[in-house]
């Protein structure tokens, strides 16, 4: 983002807005999120596939596992992030309390809907009182209505809005014009999960290992179901971007 002259007397707060109707701040979280990974969801006919990108540390001794961009909520509901992973377990942690209230309260499971603005007026809360920040992370959050599958982007304004699949993190809107030209009508489990993968592969600066995958996959009254990458692996086989760097520029070009 260019610094514009007259700029800094209004980024100094998140509640300070500029002449032209701006909150620095919050278009600064969203700069910060597009320096972490490429995180995609996609619906199908019975779930929904969560697939998202992580930066692996350089040494060897690190635990990639530990690394996690999708988080189960509650029965059948869950979540990807991109963005920084402290902000992240913050409203990770605030989702999970808040579907418990709605279970203990009215014992069923929260529509992710009215979770989704829940999560939505918190963060646009961080804009709006000195003294804070905006939370520097966006989220795919998924549920189901009935049996159907949905989701509910949100990033640090507080804003909502429903997709059948998208994409937030690196290159988020290049990756969604992928994702809208590529999602088929109606697609099954593989169909999904192959998009997904090759979305984030157009998020991503150079090919990769399935080591550096977090996927998972979300399904009706069942917790999220985060692959291992044994099966990750076997999933993306054959894809020409995955571990073969000098293939990667002939792939896209084809």
């Amino acid at each position: 983002m260019e610094m514009q002259p007259g700029q800094m007397a209004y980024d100094r707060a998140s509640t300070v807005f500029s002449p032209d109707g701006r909150l620095f701040q919050v278009e600064y979280a969203l700069q910060a999120i597009q320096m972490g990974g490429t995180a995609v969801a996609v619906t199908y006919d019975t779930g929904i596939v969560f697939v998202a990108y992580r930066n692996l540390p350089v040494s060897t001794l690190a635990e990639a596992r530990s690394i996690e961009k999708s988080f189960a909520v509650d029965s059948g509901l869950g979540c990807v992030t991109a963005g920084l992973i402290a902000d992240s377990r913050v409203l990770v942690e605030f989702l999970r309390v808040e579907a418990q209230r709605h279970r203990l309260t009215y014992g069923e499971t929260i529509p992710y809907s009215l979770l989704g603005h829940s999560l939505g007026t918190l963060l646009q809360q961080y804009t709006q009182f000195g003294g804070t920040r905006p939370f520097a992370v966006s989220l795919l959050l998924g549920g189901f209505t009935g049996r159907a599958p949905g989701l509910i982007e949100l990033d640090p304004s507080g804003a909502t809005i429903g997709w059948r699949a998208y994409a937030i993190g690196r290159n988020r809107r290049a990756v969604a014009d992928f994702l809208e030209e590529k999602m088929p009508e109606r697609p099954n489990e593989e169909a999904a999960f192959k998009l997904a993968v090759q979305a984030v592969a157009e998020g991503s600066p150079t090919p990769f290992q399935p080591e550096s995958l977090d996927a998972a996959i979300l399904e009706p009254d069942s917790e999220l179901r985060r692959l291992p990458t044994a099966d990750i692996a076997r999933r993306v086989q054959g894809l020409p971007f995955i571990g073969a760097p000098e293939r990667k520029g002939a792939a896209r070009g084809a």
